[in-house]
């Protein structure tokens, strides 16, 4: 289920009130992918690997609102693997159908394979062994995507970041007023030896 956690909007976000969505599929898809290639299957002398992801599609955001953050997330992983035994190797792909923020009940589905004695055996333990192993380290991403937003040197950082702006923006609207006072004055002197000027010229 999405997960309500303290949030920091962008910049022109005042305390991060508004509503706002920040991108954040390059993040959630460079930590699923160290997490598949983190995984290995071992089963007597099998041993099975997540070589590459061969294609990943999806997006995952957070959306920002009075101050809180709800993550959404929802990816199709396509998922390059190979298996070795003492005799044998074999390699193929499967995919990942529905990996999303609202449970953790997505599917392994079209597990393929090249033709190898260990072929099957391989299938087997990737729909069952794999399976098991993909869903306990899938169970914290939700969290782990979460505290990359909620961290707290980010958000001192995003707090820093809004005063420098915030002092700026004061610097830059205090030199404006500034600056039009300059030009009023300017013009008030400029009206006002035009008018000496005038009445000179009236007098001769």
């Amino acid at each position: 289920m999405a997960q309500k956690v303290q949030g920091a909007g962008s910049i022109w976000n005042p305390n991060s009130w508004h509503w706002e969505e920040k991108n954040y599929t390059p993040i959630a898809k460079k930590l699923i992918e160290e997490k598949l290639k983190s995984c290995k299957v071992q089963n007597g002398d099998f041993t099975i690997f997540n070589q590459e992801i061969k294609n990943f599609t999806g997006e995952a955001q957070v959306n920002i609102r009075k101050g809180k953050q709800v993550l959404v997330y929802d990816f199709d992983i396509e998922v390059e693997w190979n298996a070795v035994t003492n005799e044998h190797e074999a390699d193929g792909t499967y995919k990942i159908k529905d990996l999303n923020s609202l449970d953790n009940d997505f599917e392994i589905i079209n597990i393929q394979s090249n033709k190898s004695a260990i072929a099957e055996k391989s299938k087997d333990l990737i729909k069952k062994d794999m399976n098991k192993l993909l869903r306990e380290v899938f169970g914290t991403l939700m969290q782990e995507i979460s505290q990359y937003e909620s961290d707290p040197e980010k958000l001192k950082q995003d707090q820093e970041a809004r005063k420098k702006a915030e002092e700026e923006a004061r610097i830059a609207k205090e030199q404006n007023g500034l600056l039009k006072e300059k030009i009023f004055q300017e013009q008030k002197l400029k009206e006002q030896q035009m008018k000496e000027q005038f009445s000179q010229f009236a007098q001769k």
